[in-house]
Parts: C-alpha cells; structure tokens; sequence
C-alpha cells in the first residue's frame, strides 16, 4: 500500500459557499494536509472573491473533528514590515500543532508584489530556528520554489522545498539534493493539477503531492476531489 502524502491546495473563493460541506467532504479523505496561499486578488479571476490567509487558517484550525494539517503553500514574506509578519503571522501560526509553513518572497505572476518590504529570506528562517523546533513530521518549514537560491538554503538550514507545476525531470533533481540531507525540516512537495497528475506518474512516495483545486461549483469541486482521491 502506498504511503505517499497527498495534500490540497485551496481556491481563493473556497470560503464563500458550502465551506463547511466541502470540508467534511475532505475530511472523509485519507488527506495529509489543507494548504492556503498568500494572494490578495484572485489569481484566476480578478473579479472573484479571495481569502485573506489569516483568516482562511483560523477557520481551518477551528474546523472539529479536523483529520488534517493546515499549512501555507506559500507565506508571501514580503507584503508585510517584518515585526507585523513575526507577531501576525509566524508566530500565531507555529503555535498549531503540526503546522505545515511554506514561504516564500513573491513575484508578479498574478499580481503586482507590492508592497515589497525586501525582507531577508534568510532571516526570517534564521528568527523561526531560535524561536521554534522544527520537524518534518510536526511543526516543519519548506520554501516555495526550487530556484538556486532556495535550493541553497534548503541545505543550508536542512529544510523542505515546494515546486510549481513544472516537469518531472526537475522534481528528481531537486529530490536528489533533499534526500542528501540528514534530518529535514520539511518536507518535499509538488503543487500539480488534473492535467499533470493524468500526464505523469509521481513513482517516489516521499514526494508530498498538493493537489491544486481549481475555482469551480460544488459538485466540481467534489469531482475533483474524488478524482485526486480515487
């Protein structure tokens, strides 16, 4: 039996209708964690409503009887000045158990990424080694994007790394280099959608798949689900 960790990626307008149904629909699943993202338009759609991270996580976490994780996939640590981040954000998220953090610095794929306050990516992983402890099988950290500069830090500080679609050939890489490290604090991961999911087999079970469910009604949204689930 595979023993690989299959997780969801929530839509911005996830939050606006049968919230509650579509959780207790994933509750039911054998799902391993609930991810949020950091955008504050809609990427799909300008025009369609878009949570505010902080708030899409203290409804998951006051979710009952919740079976899942909760995690960011990712934390955009540039949007806010630094202090606000830490008291805001890290901190209050870190004190769930088993919190699942991904971050990242923005870009402008859907959105302008202002404000920018240019925080140090390092630093903040530096404040969150001091303050927390970090597993990958508890409270862990991962950063999304498998760029260079993160492929660094992920050795660096023996932590996880998130990748965007992409290709397969580029998630066997960056594996290789994880499964260098000794006692990772986070995990490995893929965000893949319907398409790639039909198109490739992900043969390596440590590699976490977050399952990017697209804005949709309903009972798509259940089709989806029972489609990654199946």
């Amino acid at each position: 039996m595979s023993n690989k960790k299959k997780s969801i990626l929530l839509p911005g307008s996830f939050f606006e209708k049968d919230s509650q149904y579509k959780l207790n629909y994933l509750n039911l699943k054998n799902l391993h964690t609930v991810y949020v993202f950091d955008h504050t338009v809609n990427p799909v759609d300008f025009k369609l409503p878009m949570y505010e991270i902080k708030n899409a996580v203290s409804f998951l976490q006051n979710y009952e009887d919740r079976n899942f994780n909760i995690g960011t996939a990712v934390l955009n640590i540039n949007k806010r000045k630094l202090d606000s981040l830490i008291t805001k954000y890290l901190n209050p998220f870190l004190e769930i158990d088993n919190f699942k953090l991904g971050l990242g610095i923005g870009d402008n794929k859907y959105q302008e990424n202002l404000p920018n306050y240019s925080n140090s990516l390092e630093e903040v992983i530096g404040y969150l080694f001091e303050n927390f402890e970090l597993s990958k099988d508890s409270r862990s950290l991962f950063l999304g994007g498998n760029s260079n500069e993160n492929i660094r830090l992920m050795k660096k500080y023996s932590i996880g790394i998130n990748q965007w679609l992409g290709s397969i050939k580029q998630i066997y890489k960056t594996r290789d280099v994880y499964k260098k490290i000794k006692n990772p604090k986070g995990s490995i991961s893929l965000c893949l959608n319907k398409d790639f999911s039909l198109e490739n087999e992900i043969i390596f079970d440590d590699i976490e798949l977050i399952y990017i469910i697209r804005e949709s009604s309903t009972e798509d949204y259940i089709s989806q689900v029972d489609h990654f689930f199946k």
